[in-house]
């Protein structure tokens, strides 16, 4: 009897130890990277103490950090590490391996602030569907990546479908054959909410004051606050930016706003200014804190990311009156990013691919852009066939004009954009026309791609940092080009100046640049001239067409509108 009992003991004790034994159910994923340190998150199923074991290769992890209270979130902060290297790690509580050990379980610390050097940034937005999309979206990343480091993972907002549920968090972003779970091990992201995940936040409406804003998205990421990694302390996870090498990003929050009568102090973006009889917009602390963010910055590129874009005509028209996020962002903050001469503008919720023309001033709707005045380039953009944009560093306007990006296409799209945005240069979407933006930035040069779940490259832009003044030379033989009305349905007027006597050619190209139709060839001496054309004679269908204007020194491109 008493070896019964004491076979039944040891029975009970095996079970209990094995009944205690946590399993990871979330994670590990990466948060807060800096040169000296970051931190490891995830979920087990119980509570228990963490740990993380880590070092210079899997079988060399000697040093440790951990968290001693017993709790199922861990956030375990590694501190003390060198500058842009390369560890590897595990984790655990202090008497279990639970994951890791390998070369998947690794990361890389940030290099000192403002070095100068190679970096890739990978863009995705409105991705977490669980779907097909979104595992084509990163495998396809990740394949035209393979030889190149990923140095900044950006998140665009609705990162979750449908509500921003921590369940669905779980089944279409942290695991699921078409998750993430692999990318996490390795490479930290740097988010900003979406509509979506706002659902479990507040609802349009409004009503809560943005520094008690509280839900699923702000419980699992960990972002700098208070310039921990650069930037201006914002004091909220709600925004914040951070430095990385000498590009400076910014993470603002289209979402912190409300449509419907509230106090002020509740809407920090200016989507309710004015309607149904909410207080008229006077600022904010977001729009304070931009201000003083962008005015203490010191690196030569900057750039800002948030959901909802100022410009866009895909899913969404930034145009339609009940848009009232997306007009905000351009009214309130624009002119703000701009002033302080903002590199790119980076964006998801539309759910296609579009890239404007180098820009400035358009902060109205749609139909209110002036070509001749906020037009900076409308050139392509493509260093291959000379037409990258410069950006001059010094002189009265320093680093004038600004491109946009929506990239809202990462496990979401449309079958029917509408595409008629005048200030975007290419644009990307159809039933299966997903994918990521990828930016390779180095020294003076910052490039700009968007690659679909295909592999193909379907835009190619580059920006050059020039160090000096625009020269007047440079945009003086061609003056006021206008190209009206646009939108158009039947006939077209091409207005400009010449400053001096040129070989002028003005051709129509369809949307893939291919040209149509020679508007006009000859020589012509200093004046005002126009052109025009008739669509119907030409038998144009609905659709995006380019005006081109080469004058010998310098080509011209006015992107044109076919409505019916």
């Amino acid at each position: 009897m008493k070896n019964i009992y004491a076979f039944l003991s040891f029975t009970l004790v095996c079970i209990t130890v094995v009944a205690q034994t946590p399993a990871v159910l979330r994670g590990p994923y990466l948060q807060f990277p800096t040169s000296s340190s970051i931190k490891v998150k995830w979920r087990t199923d119980s509570v228990c103490n963490a740990r993380v074991y880590y070092g210079d290769s899997p079988s060399n992890l000697t040093q440790y950090a951990e968290e001693l209270i017993d709790t199922v979130n861990h956030t375990v902060e590694i501190t003390g590490l060198s500058p842009f290297t390369d560890y590897y790690y595990n984790i655990g509580t202090s008497t279990q391996v639970l994951a890791g050990g390998d070369n998947n379980h690794r990361f890389k610390t940030s290099p000192t602030i403002g070095t100068v050097q190679p970096i890739r940034v990978w863009s995705i937005g409105d991705f977490g569907k669980g779907n097909t999309g979104e595992g084509q979206t990163r495998d396809s990343y990740l394949q035209f990546s393979q030889n190149t480091h990923t140095d900044v993972w950006l998140w665009l907002g609705d990162n979750v479908y449908d509500a921003g549920t921590d369940q669905e968090y779980q089944d279409k972003v942290f695991s699921g054959v078409n998750g993430y779970q692999d990318v996490f091990r390795w490479l930290p992201f740097m988010p900003t909410p979406g509509n979506h995940d706002y659902q479990s936040v507040q609802s349009i409406i409004g009503g809560i004051p943005p520094p008690e804003h509280t839900g699923p998205y702000y419980d699992i990421v960990d972002v700098p606050t208070n310039g921990e990694i650069g930037g201006v302390p914002s004091g909220y996870e709600l925004y914040y930016s951070f430095d990385y090498g000498n590009v400076h990003f910014v993470s603002l929050n289209s979402e912190a706003g409300c449509v419907l009568p509230n106090p002020a102090s509740n809407d920090w973006t200016g989507a309710g200014g004015g309607f149904l009889g909410a207080p008229a917009f006077t600022g904010s602390p977001l729009i304070d804190w931009l201000h003083a963010d962008l005015q203490a910055n010191t690196q030569p590129w900057v750039i800002v990311y948030f959901h909802q874009p100022p410009y866009t005509d895909g899913s969404h028209d930034a145009g339609a009156f009940y848009e009232v996020f997306m007009q905000a962002m351009r009214e309130n903050f624009a002119e703000i990013w701009e002033q302080y001469g903002v590199d790119i503008v980076l964006c998801g919720h539309s759910h296609v691919y579009e890239r404007s023309h180098l820009i400035h001033g358009l902060y109205d709707d749609a139909d209110t852009f002036d070509p001749a005045t906020m037009l900076v380039d409308g050139s392509s953009g493509n260093a291959a066939i000379g037409e990258a944009y410069k950006k001059y560093t010094q002189g009265t306007n320093p680093n004038y004009g600004t491109v946009y990006v929506v990239n809202g296409n990462s496990g979401s799209n449309e079958s029917e954009p509408g595409f008629t945005h005048p200030v975007m240069e290419a644009e990307y979407g159809c039933d299966s026309c997903m994918g990521s933006f990828v930016m390779d930035i180095h020294g003076d040069t910052l490039r700009g791609r968007h690659v679909n779940i295909f592999g193909e490259i379907k835009d190619d832009f580059t920006i050059y940092k020039i160090d000096g003044v625009a020269s007047v030379e440079e945009n003086a033989v061609v003056n006021n080009i206008t190209v009206y009305p646009n939108p158009f349905k039947s006939s077209v007027k091409i207005e400009y100046t010449l400053n001096e006597q040129s070989q002028v050619v003005i051709d129509l190209l369809d949307i893939n640049g291919r040209r149509i139709h020679e508007i006009y060839r000859g020589e012509q001496g200093n004046g005002n001239y126009t052109q025009d054309f008739n669509a119907e004679a030409l038998g144009l269908s609905k659709g995006t067409y380019t005006i081109r204007l080469g004058n010998g020194k310098k080509t011209y491109f006015r992107r044109l509108v076919k409505f019916e």
